[in-house]
């Protein structure tokens, strides 16, 4: 017996399924994505700039951005989260424009196998999240004793954070969850190759230790394998907006500190709350969609 998936697709090999399909359309949409994400980061700098014009920061300081890594990084004032949140966050909308052009599927293709996005299904597993994902992430942070204090959000910059944290998390599922995975799946046919393959960019763009890397690099493969058992990105982007916006949320109050260099114990605890989220969507996508096909 094979493994399971829903609605009787494979959602990480579909990408073969449309109608038109040649194995450079899919390096068509990437360039393309990057070409438009291009052209929307130069606005998304310029609104920093304009804001940091406002708030006294120096377009220096604004575009020395991450580059630190995660130690120092701004994402609680306006500037610094239109700049370092918003950044990736506009990758979404590039990723949108280039499907408009590249026009042999449409984007929300690449969202599930009933080609479009399934809000009930999202709501449900963020839902089940909130007590599965964030919860324990907070309880840990009072346990390991990174509590500060110190306030670093203001009120603007808290909301710019926790809007545009939503859509960096969708925007980072869709790109290598949805474009990457599936075009590897459509050139190796085979699933476990294209989760893996896609979760190593995705790990290289993380600046973290190699402790953190690691654990970025599993992280995605984990969300790879939620894809794939759920039959789409919403799952995987409910977990890594609760995931994201929760360590922002804490680090913005003084809860804890937000940390370059990860520990084998922050390796270990991320993917057991990972497991744990994967098993209950993985039981939760077959009593929503009725029924289970097996491969």
């Amino acid at each position: 017996m094979g493994m399971k998936k829903i609605e009787g697709r494979n959602f990480v090999l579909s990408g073969r399924e449309y109608e038109g399909y040649k194995w450079f359309k899919p390096l068509l949409v990437i360039l393309l994505t990057a070409v438009f994400f291009a052209v929307l980061l130069g606005f998304v700098v310029l609104a920093a700039i304009l804001a940091g014009q406002m708030t006294g920061v120096s377009p220096a300081a604004i575009l020395s951005g991450n580059s630190g890594g995660y130690d120092n990084i701004d994402m609680y004032s306006p500037v610094g989260a239109i700049m370092n949140i918003g950044s990736i966050a506009v990758s979404l909308l590039a990723f949108f424009l280039a499907t408009l052009v590249v026009r042999y599927r449409s984007f929300g293709t690449y969202q599930s196998v009933t080609g479009k996005w399934r809000m009930r299904h999202f709501l449900i597993y963020f839902a089940i999240g909130l007590i599965i994902v964030a919860l324990p992430l907070i309880i840990r942070s009072f346990i390991e004793g990174e509590v500060t204090g110190q306030i670093h959000f203001t009120v603007a910059g808290f909301i710019i954070c926790v809007v545009l944290g939503f859509f960096q998390c969708c925007a980072e599922e869709h790109i290598f969850r949805g474009l990457l995975m599936q075009t590897f799946g459509g050139w190796t046919r085979i699933t476990i190759v294209a989760i893996i393959l896609q979760a190593v960019p995705f790990a290289l763009i993380h600046p973290y230790n190699l402790t953190g890397k690691i654990s970025v690099l599993l992280s995605g493969i984990l969300m790879g394998v939620m894809v794939y058992f759920t039959g789409g990105l919403e799952a995987s982007c409910a977990y890594h907006i609760l995931n994201n916006v929760t360590l922002y949320i804490t680090s913005g109050f003084g809860v804890q500190t937000v940390a370059t260099n990860l520990k084998i114990t922050d390796l270990l605890t991320d993917i057991l709350i990972q497991g744990v989220f994967i098993a209950v969507t993985a039981f939760l996508a077959r009593k929503i969609n009725g029924k289970t096909i097996v491969e």
